[in-house]
């Protein structure tokens, strides 16, 4: 079993917390630059920094006020972090889901669980596996009626 002060755990709590703070280009820093993000329900993939600002920029456009809370992060392996998360947010903005789907704005806050896996290698994250269920996210934006 890896230590649990893993430079892995340490780049993943680092990643979250410079997301929160909104220091985007040093989180950016933290992705290598050949990097993969897979966001399983919606089948979209991006790769490298340029990936990871797309994603950013869709998240920030469609809730401005985005936090990330971390619930728990495991060490599966040295290089591998599984992290259970809540984001939660007001929509203010078109939620862009890849080519299946926008929803536009409801002006609702709302929480969603989501879970990513991070493969961090030599203190960079090399792919992101993002699952969330896409439909739950589409009843909690659905506007009351």
């Amino acid at each position: 079993m890896p230590a649990p002060d893993s430079e892995s755990l340490a780049v993943a709590r680092r990643y979250y917390r410079l997301f929160n703070e909104r220091r985007l280009d040093e989180a950016g820093q933290l992705v290598h630059p050949e990097a993969e993000f897979h966001y399983v329900a919606t089948h979209q993939r991006l790769r490298g920094r340029a990936g990871y600002r797309a994603l950013v920029a869709m998240w920030l456009n469609a809730f401005e006020d985005a936090v990330v809370e971390v619930v728990a992060l495991r060490l599966l392996d040295e290089a591998t972090v599984e992290a259970d998360l809540i984001g939660r947010g007001t929509q203010t903005g078109d939620l862009v889901l890849g080519e299946m789907q926008t929803l536009p704005p409801t002006g609702r806050g709302a929480e969603m669980p989501f879970r990513e896996v991070l493969h961090i290698r030599h203190g960079l994250i090399t792919s992101v596996r993002l699952d969330f269920d896409l439909r739950e996210m589409e009843r909690r934006l659905r506007p009351e009626g």
